[in-house]
């Protein structure tokens, strides 16, 4: 469904359970914080399966950095990424002139302390530590400058509706200046349902494919009457 069609189908239901409609900003609204209900349900799964590992791929990115990007041993993601969550930072090095990728595991501070200074289980940069400072700030030890790649999730695009208003009251949608869900078309469902519950209506996949069925067979008879 794209943007337009889905502010129909939430005024639908919106309208068959209060009598109101919302306006396409507020729909929008509504829908915004439906995809990060799900994606706040999903992301923690990520490594479960890999249906949900397909579901979050379009919000999955990575960020190179090199020696010159680490002073002191910190990464830092740049602001406008959109950052939400650390999948993974991994170092590269090289060992017999192959190129090597070693995953940074982030610790808490007793036991970066303890691994600093231990003699068995020293920190190397092929066995680094790290920790989070900030969101979006990581310190690698040991302190050394690396090149290597974090890979995150980023917030899901907030959804857009475009439009034009013709004669000063009609609204037109506009595809050219909207912004459609990220979410893959399988998953656009889950979307407008957990997006529905926010404010409290609570329909099922069987509802949108009795909508999506109506609305099907209504567009045809419209086509064939003309």
């Amino acid at each position: 469904m794209n943007i337009s069609e889905i502010i129909d189908f939430l005024n639908f239901h919106i309208n068959k359970k209060t009598g109101a409609f919302y306006t396409p900003q507020e729909c929008v609204e509504v829908l915004d914080r439906g995809q990060m209900s799900l994606y706040a349900d999903l992301q923690p799964k990520y490594a479960t399966s890999q249906r949900i590992k397909d579901a979050l791929a379009p919000f999955r990115e990575v960020y190179q950095f090199t020696s010159s990007d680490t002073i002191s041993g910190v990464i830092v993601i740049p602001s406008n990424s959109n950052f939400l969550n650390l999948l993974d930072i991994q170092i590269q090095y090289n060992i017999s002139n192959r190129v090597i990728y070693q995953s940074v595991k982030l610790e808490n501070e007793d036991v970066i302390s303890n691994r600093l200074n231990s003699q068995i289980s020293p920190v190397t940069i092929t066995s680094p530590i790290g920790e989070v400072i900030a969101p979006r700030y990581y310190r690698l030890y040991p302190l050394s400058g690396y090149t290597g790649k974090v890979t995150y999730f980023r917030r899901p695009a907030k959804p857009v509706f475009g439009y034009t208003v013709i004669s000063g009251r009609v609204i037109v949608y506009n595809p050219a200046t909207s912004t459609q869900l990220e979410w893959a078309e399988n998953w656009q469902n889950s979307v407008v349902i957990k997006a529905l519950a926010t404010i409290g209506i609570n329909i099922s996949e069987m509802d949108i494919e009795q909508y999506s069925q109506n609305k099907s067979t209504s567009n045809y008879l419209n086509v064939n009457n003309q």
